[in-house]
């Protein structure tokens, strides 16, 4: 959400600015969970253990499915200071993966309805919106979930009364329908790929007032119970809040949960743990299995490509080496989150970390994602 990185381009980045990395910046005790008993243990430690002794690093909550086995690894502290190494059931901000599930989300309810991905979205605003189209055509529900709606990444007057550390906390569904009664579309929908968080907030509210519901309630029945993701949502109990990481700046400076995202839930507001991503990714690599087969194959399906991006509902699409993959990542103030799913390989990636997205992060994406589709 803060920086969503545009993952068209994150491998390439990530890869140059780790080789620029100052090695002489100051060192902290390594602290690990990992076994460092199977090769794979072994070559993930020798890529994490470096970022993890980077001074102004905090945690990082990784899981990996691969030859039909999950294995955990936690590095760093859960606050720093506290000693306490992560582990697969600590919890984060996932950020933008949340668009993943807003896909989801809207494929099930267009489903439910007889709809489908290129219905408008005209008649699911409130009537005083006029049409969003561009010479006659139309915003499509596909626009907003692969970001060719033509609608901006955020509405211009979004900085206004924003507060910094809560930056979506202010920004409520009346004031997007407010932005979008006068927003004007500049090109035909579908035509150019631009990321909107507005977009996808934007199917989120959409979902909320066809099914009269909370947009946490329809992630929790639609989603999160039929898959038995028990920690995935967007409100935490007292068991949660107690697992549930302290978020850091790059610079490691402590920084506040971004608590209420008010119009832009379903663009970034959901927190889980490594143990239901890596559930989550299952289902979507078995997802003849899934109770939700066919919306996650509907959500699979690439809807937009260019020659920078390749894109399905919610998620990215890739060839890393010879491998379709797809995948997505996550920002907030003092979160950053990475999942990768390869179906052909039967391989799942996921990294939850309690910094914010940095070239300190970054560089062990590179090297982690080579390990696990070997």
């Amino acid at each position: 959400m803060k920086r969503s990185l545009l993952l068209a381009s994150i491998l390439i980045l990530f890869l140059i600015v780790s080789c620029l990395k100052d090695d002489s910046e100051p060192t902290q005790v390594l602290r690990t969970n990992n076994p460092l008993v199977t090769d794979l243990d072994k070559s993930i430690n020798k890529i994490v253990a470096p970022y993890a002794k980077i001074y102004t690093t905090a945690g990082v909550s990784i899981g990996i499915f691969k030859n039909n086995q999950t294995s955990f690894y936690g590095y760093g502290e859960t606050k720093k200071g506290n000693e306490v190494i992560p582990d697969s059931e600590t919890m984060y901000e996932i950020g933008s993966i949340t668009k993943t599930f807003t896909a989801l989300l809207t494929v099930d309810y267009l489903l439910t309805n007889s709809l489908t991905l290129e219905t408008p979205i005209n008649s699911f605003l409130p009537l005083a919106i006029p049409p969003l189209q561009y010479n006659g055509n139309s915003i499509m529900v596909k626009h907003l979930l692969n970001h060719t709606s033509g609608l901006p990444r955020l509405p211009e007057d979004f900085q206004e009364g924003m507060n910094p550390n809560n930056p979506y906390k202010h920004y409520d569904s009346l004031k997007v329908y407010n932005y979008l009664k006068n927003y004007v579309l500049s090109a035909n929908p579908g035509q150019k790929w631009e990321y909107s968080n507005l977009g996808v907030g934007l199917a989120g509210l959409i979902l909320e007032r066809k099914n009269h519901k909370s947009y946490e309630q329809l992630l929790l029945e639609k989603i999160c119970t039929p898959l038995g993701l028990s920690k995935t949502k967007i409100t935490l109990n007292s068991i949660d809040s107690s697992n549930f990481a302290v978020g850091y700046t790059s610079f490691g400076t402590q920084v506040p949960y971004w608590d209420d995202m008010n119009a832009y839930k379903g663009a970034g507001a959901i927190r889980s743990n490594a143990n239901d991503m890596i559930n989550y990714g299952k289902a979507i690599l078995n997802s003849d299995s899934s109770p939700l087969k066919t919306q996650i194959e509907t959500c699979l399906n690439v809807t937009y490509e260019d020659i920078n991006v390749k894109m399905a509902s919610g998620w990215i699409k890739q060839n890393i080496n010879g491998n379709d993959v797809f995948l997505h990542d996550g920002g907030t103030g003092g979160f950053s989150s990475f999942i990768i799913i390869c179906k052909p390989k039967n391989v799942i990636l996921v990294l939850l970390f309690n910094n914010e997205a940095s070239y300190n992060t970054g560089s062990i994406i590179n090297p982690l994602i080579a390990e696990v589709l070997k």
